[in-house]
């Protein structure tokens, strides 16, 4: 491929060619024809140049949260039997130019290596590349361009907030999610009961100084863990939230899936545009949540209560954050949830994003009770952590029975 200044060259070359003619200066034509057959010379060359090189791209790490630093390594070897010309790497990201590296000539069977960042600054997908090199001609009349590796991606994860989990609604079974979450303890450490040995009972259960006292073997009955379900529901309709407020309410989703995952937890994320990851078994499971999330954007219009109608999983608790939805309209989710649907929703903690300062000034501390829905307003003035932070604080004090504690 002729560049601009080769195509410069050419247009220069007719010029003198025909002044040449007009004067009738052999010299001019010289000049005219030297500057074509350089043209020609270096778009040969850059044909039959082969770069002789092999390119390794690796992005790592392959998923960050926002902000955290993320790069693209490249190791470059010159595997041909003679010194690599000069050579160019281009590497777009995303829409934009991306990163253009200069390699200078690599002697043969020797390796290079070289990195640049990629931006981290918003949830989303970063893709990388396709990696294309160019081989240049010395004058850089010429150029051509093959493509040396495939396009990759950076998945940038929300942020998360540590945060702590909701308080375990009355009634919620123990090991309700255990064939989801493998991981989890098998048995608790809390005393509960002595019992007969059984043939096949762990000996590390044996209760010693009873079984000395009985003269039979006794082991040690310890009650059984909880592991909770909770459904994680996000309001994406683009009519209540505007692009800012809208990136706190993702991150405040994932910081909540997040603390009921590393408490043992089952957790689900359902959209109100209709996207559902299923119960999460597994951390690969719960990567995929988070990416999920990295990738949520604003949908259409959408009724909440229609969403918590069509739960119908069981889940000891629902978190639906929502954008500025009225606060008039809360109290009423729930009826109108179990109306439309078969089953009932589990506990609900509504996280609200007003547009405005809440009525009234900030929250009141510990969150509210509206008509049995947790209400957790975080007007734009207040962090997510700060206000769940104290909701759930206050809610193991202060709200009314039917609300448990871990």
């Amino acid at each position: 491929m002729i560049t601009r200044a080769g195509w410069a060259t050419l247009a220069g070359a007719a010029a003198l060619a025909a002044a040449g003619r007009v004067l009738g200066l052999v010299e001019l034509h010289v000049l005219a024809g030297s500057g074509a057959l350089a043209v020609a010379a270096a778009a040969v060359r850059t044909a039959v140049v082969d770069p002789g090189i092999t390119i390794r791209r690796m992005v790592r790490p392959p998923r960050v949260h926002v902000g955290t630093p993320a790069r693209v390594e490249l190791e470059v070897t010159a595997d041909g039997p003679r010194a690599t010309p000069v050579l160019t790497l281009d590497d777009p990201i995303g829409d934009r130019v991306g990163a253009r590296l200069r390699l200078a000539p690599l002697p043969a069977g020797t390796a290079t290596r070289a990195a640049y960042r990629l931006p981290t600054r918003r949830r989303g997908e970063v893709s990388v590349g396709p990696l294309a090199v160019e081989v240049t001609d010395p004058l850089g009349l010429a150029r051509r361009t093959r493509l040396a590796a495939d396009r990759v991606r950076l998945v940038v994860l929300p942020h998360i907030d540590p945060v702590p989990p909701l308080p375990r609604p009355a009634g919620s079974e123990p090991l309700s999610g255990h064939e989801g979450r493998p991981g989890a303890g098998r048995s608790g450490d809390e005393f509960h009961a002595l019992r007969a040995y059984v043939v096949g009972d762990d000996l590390r259960r044996v209760h010693w100084p009873m079984s000395a006292r009985t003269d039979d073997l006794v082991v040690r009955v310890d009650d059984e863990p909880h592991q909770g379900r909770l459904t994680v529901v996000l309001d994406v309709h683009r009519d209540r939230s505007g692009a800012e407020c809208f990136e706190r309410m993702v991150s405040a989703a994932a910081s909540i899936a997040a603390a009921h995952w590393q408490a043992g937890d089952m957790v689900r994320l359902l959209t109100t545009d209709g996207r559902d990851t299923g119960w999460v078994a597994g951390q690969a499971s719960f990567d995929g949540l988070l990416e999920a999330l990295a990738v949520t954007a604003h949908g259409p219009a959408s009724d909440l209560a229609d969403v918590l109608a069509h739960l119908g999983d069981g889940s000891d608790s629902v978190a639906a954050v929502v954008g500025d939805v009225p606060g008039a309209s809360v109290p009423a989710l729930p009826g109108r949830a179990r109306g439309r649907g078969r089953g009932r929703p589990g506990a609900l903690t509504v996280v609200r994003f007003p547009a405005g300062a809440a009525a009234g000034g900030a929250p009141p501390a510990g969150g509210r009770r509206t008509a049995g829905v947790s209400v957790i307003d975080v007007p734009p003035d207040r962090s997510f952590a700060s206000a769940w932070g104290e909701a759930v604080a206050g809610g193991r004090r202060r709200w009314p029975a039917g609300t448990g504690t871990r």
